[in-house]
């Protein structure tokens, strides 16, 4: 009797619990893939700017999100992103290097 219920209870894994182990393993690979695949040169642009960022949107209300990794002109600037109190996305260019440590907002165009 005792036997016939353990065994009921424990059944091992399920069909479920494979499709939810498989997602978590994806996840969890594609986050260790970008963080080895990311430039250090990415990575020493993106780091200072998201900094920068996040003090900009400290004193501005804002929600720091994400900076890229990559200047497109070489000025020193990357566009970044933060929330604004509406949860609206709000466009910025914020510095990496020591000619710029600060953001500014970008306008929208109308």
């Amino acid at each position: 009797m005792i036997l016939k219920s353990y065994q009921s209870k424990n059944r091992g894994f399920t069909l479920l619990d494979l499709i939810i182990g498989l997602i978590i393993m994806t996840i969890i690979i594609i986050i260790a893939l970008h963080n080895l695949l990311e430039s250090p040169e990415s990575q020493q642009i993106r780091k200072p700017a998201e900094r920068n960022l996040r003090a900009f949107a400290h004193g501005n209300q804002l929600n720091a999100l994400k900076c890229q990794g990559k200047d497109e002109d070489g000025d020193g600037w990357v566009l970044c992103e933060a929330n604004d109190r509406k949860q609206q996305t709000v466009k910025l260019q914020c510095g990496y290097d020591h000619r710029h440590s600060d953001c500014y907002l970008i306008p929208k165009s109308v």
